[in-house]
């Protein structure tokens, strides 16, 4: 029996963790593999206090020597799974990809050039003596380009011990060949939703139900942690801009970093309650539903009128929650982010309108006209390239194309 180890988060409630799942299960049920996931511990590894991350570094010589007796090791490499600082994530990665020499790696945020944009808007503010906002688009600038050289780090240690690396764009892989000379790179975007899934109203009929709402009641869902990267104060601009009728859910919870541990709330959160409480527009029309399991997920992404997916740009090339709302909803607004245009260039989607990051006029107005529409028929997506069976088997694939 083949044995494949899985190095990410599993028993916690975030995005990587939900994809293991999907991974591990995916693998045995297509392949011949056995599949055991090494879980990372995320409360060593995320601390900054020295004893605690002297313990981490005992966490990962755990880690490497359970890793050195499989036959093929997969890291899933989300920078922030491993550390804080980013020596701490380099060291410890770097490890990581030398326990085993039959070792692929899954890029989830593998932007190795800066986006030029924030560089251009700085020095313009400098001219025109918005000093304050120039700084903090600076600021800004400075911690992306940090995120950049770590990439290029980690993406050369992989390429200097022979890994297969697995990207969900073409614009990564691109980028990888370019810099790097190195092509054995795969690509596949996120898939999550199961083969023969069956979309049911009743979870969300109950919620509905429980809420008061009518039949001509219009529900636009809004899915994912509680963050700035989510757009959610567009979300909340748009939907006043809709008529009455329009409800906004937002499913998700406090993302779990920004909880803090004085007693004192997160400031996004709050100002969020805070514009909705004052805010009578918004009245009696936005309701924080909290984190839905798995399969309620699906069940509810598949039956709300109209998704919402008003990403800003935060370096990720995929979004696990953006994959499963738009194979399962038949309307979905989507920012114009890079991860969803290159998205759309390897799953072109019949369900989904685009609107400029920002743009609450925009998205309000295209949500309107989506509702006029028929439901496009299933799949909302082409499917015949890019599946959960050929995901699984696009692992398997990488595991044996190492050096």
């Amino acid at each position: 029996m083949t044995k494949m180890a899985i190095v990410s988060s599993y028993s916690e409630s975030c995005g990587n963790a939900t994809f293991t799942k999907v991974l591990h299960d995916t693998i045995r049920q297509y392949s011949d593999y056995e599949v055991e996931v090494v879980e990372l511990d995320l409360n060593l590894l995320q601390s900054v206090q020295g004893t605690i991350r002297a313990a981490a570094a005992r966490h990962i010589d755990d880690l490497c020597s359970r890793l050195a007796k499989f036959d093929y090791v997969n890291i899933q490499l989300e920078a922030g799974l491993y550390g804080t600082l980013p020596g701490d994530i380099f060291r410890r990665l770097r490890k990581l990809m030398r326990a085993n020499p039959n070792t692929s790696v899954t890029l989830h945020s593998p932007r190795l050039v800066a986006n030029p944009t924030s560089g251009r808007s700085a020095i313009k503010q400098f001219l025109s003596f918005h000093i304050k906002s120039a700084m903090k688009t600076m600021m800004s600038d400075y911690q992306a380009s940090i995120h950049n050289r770590l990439n290029r780090r980690l993406v050369e240690e992989a390429v200097r011990n022979g890994h297969a690396a697995i990207v969900h764009t073409k614009r990564a892989q691109r980028q990888i060949k370019t810099f790097f000379g190195y092509d054995n790179v795969h690509v596949h975007p996120l898939r999550l939703v199961p083969e023969g899934f069956q979309a049911s109203r009743s979870t969300l009929d109950k919620i509905k139900a429980g809420l008061g709402m009518d039949e001509n009641a219009v529900l636009i869902g809004v899915f994912g942690y509680i963050s700035r990267n989510k757009g959610h104060f567009d979300a909340l601009d748009a939907l006043s801009q809709l008529p009455s009728n329009y409800k906004l859910a937002i499913f998700g919870r406090q993302h779990p970093q920004t909880i803090r541990s004085d007693g004192s709330k997160d400031e996004y959160l709050a100002k969020m309650v805070k514009m909705v409480r004052r805010n009578p527009m918004l009245n009696g029309r936005v309701f924080f539903l909290g984190e839905l399991g798995d399969e309620d997920f699906l069940q509810v992404a598949s039956a709300v009128d109209v998704a919402w997916l008003p990403y800003y740009e935060n370096g990720q090339d995929g979004s696990g929650i953006a994959s499963i709302v738009m194979d399962v909803c038949g309307r979905v607004l989507a920012s114009a982010s890079f991860a969803f245009d290159e998205l759309n260039k390897l799953i072109p989607y019949k369900n989904v309108a685009r609107f400029d990051i920002g743009n609450e006029l925009e998205l309000a107005t295209k949500t309107q006209m989506v509702m006029t529409q028929a439901l496009p028929t299933k799949p909302y997506g082409d499917e015949g390239t890019y599946n959960i069976r050929s995901q699984a088997l696009s692992y398997v694939q990488a595991s044996k194309s190492g050096r």
